[in-house]
């Protein structure tokens, strides 16, 4: 009997024997700067057992920084399975940090597959036994910087007309390009005096690396006006990755001048005042294309019931005019004799038979009907 239970005791243990495994942790600079993107690549090595273990990993919340998941891969050294982790890594706050990564390991016996595999009756779901793998802290310094965005950047501006009549749009174009955390980039607001600025929000086409966010950050104005008027430079301060110093991004002030001969204020449709804040000027498009839609469908449909109109008033004044049963009846026939069949059944009997019959009761109830 006691041979029995060490077998059975053993057999246990064996079903559970756990496959060793090997983490490796690589951080690719232990001093960076505030908001700058940083990969950390983790690795881990399982024995030839550990064909069919697996690795979970949440990034921890208690330390100030983003992480960004950039790869995830699985694959087989002989009969060693390597399980691969790339995180890019954004500094929210400078200071000495120790990053400890608690990685959870999960162990499935062949058994337990097998059980699932073959479908028994006493297995729902894959049995795993979990643990949680304790690597060494990695430690990084976090240097100061007197702007939130890192990296490296320029800025273009570009605007369509440089003369433009009065209450015509000038039409002006923002563009940061480069690569750090562009997603850090805040909408810009104008204020100009007796100017009207319209805007779109930025659009943001990025891509995420190893540099952080790569590509562009854009953002379009329209300003109207009547008199001559200033568009301010653009300055966007920044840390630069490449000089190492605190860099100003700056665009040229743009002088507009307006034409005071063009168009008149009292020559547009509607005398109403420009909006006096800050609106999306796609939406302000699509307003206005669904206006001009709507007045045209107004209009169509204003040219075709006019004729209609036209049509309805001109039977109108037929029927009334009418001074006899006849003549009343001739005329109802003429119009539509089905839409007023109850009418000509009543004249028909006054005409053809001799019945009594209100003249103005039944040109009332025709009328009614048109």
């Amino acid at each position: 009997m006691k041979k029995i239970l060490g077998s059975l005791l053993l057999l246990s243990l064996s079903l559970w024997a756990k496959s060793t495994y090997e983490w490796s942790v690589q951080l690719q600079q232990k001093q960076i700067y505030l908001n700058q993107a940083i990969t950390l690549n983790m690795q881990c090595r399982f024995d030839k057992d550990g064909k069919n273990d697996d690795v979970e990993f949440v990034p921890p919340s208690d330390i100030p920084f983003d992480f960004k998941l950039l790869s995830e891969n699985r694959h087989f050294e002989g009969e060693r399975q390597i399980i691969s982790l790339e995180y890019l890594l954004f500094a929210k706050k400078a200071g000495a940090f120790s990053i400890k990564l608690e990685p959870t390991m999960l162990f499935t016996s062949q058994s337990a597959i097998d059980n699932v595999i073959i479908g028994r009756d006493n297995v729902n779901d894959l049995e795993t036994e979990k643990e949680r793998a304790e690597i060494a802290p990695v430690k990084v310094t976090v240097l100061p910087t007197a702007s939130s965005l890192t990296g490296t950047m320029r800025i273009e501006t570009k605007n369509d007309i440089q003369t433009a009549s009065a209450y015509e749009p000038v039409h002006f174009e923002v563009s940061i390009r480069g690569d750090g955390n562009l997603q850090g980039l805040q909408d810009l607001n104008f204020e100009i005096e007796n100017v009207e600025v319209f805007s779109d929000e930025a659009q943001k086409s990025f891509s995420l690396g190893e540099k952080g966010y790569s590509g562009i950050w854009t953002q379009r104005f329209a300003f109207v006006a009547k008199d001559d008027f200033t568009i301010p430079a653009v300055s966007i301060h920044y840390f630069d990755l490449t000089s190492k110093e605190e860099k100003v991004l700056k665009s040229e002030a743009i002088e507009i001048s307006i034409n005071k001969e063009g168009i008149k204020v009292e020559d547009l449709v509607d005398k109403v005042d420009l909006p006096s804040q800050k609106i999306d000027f796609s939406k302000y498009v699509e307003y206005l294309y669904y206006l001009l839609t709507f007045m045209s469908g107004f209009i169509v449909a204003k040219l075709v019931r006019l004729p209609q109109k036209t049509q309805k008033k001109e039977k109108g004044k037929k029927l009334k005019e009418a001074k006899t049963a006849k003549e009343l009846l001739e005329h109802l026939i003429v119009c539509d004799k089905n839409l007023f069949s109850t009418e000509i059944e009543t004249l028909e009997g006054a005409v053809y038979k001799g019945d009594d019959v209100v003249l103005p009761k039944v040109k009332k109830s025709a009328l009614a009907k048109l």
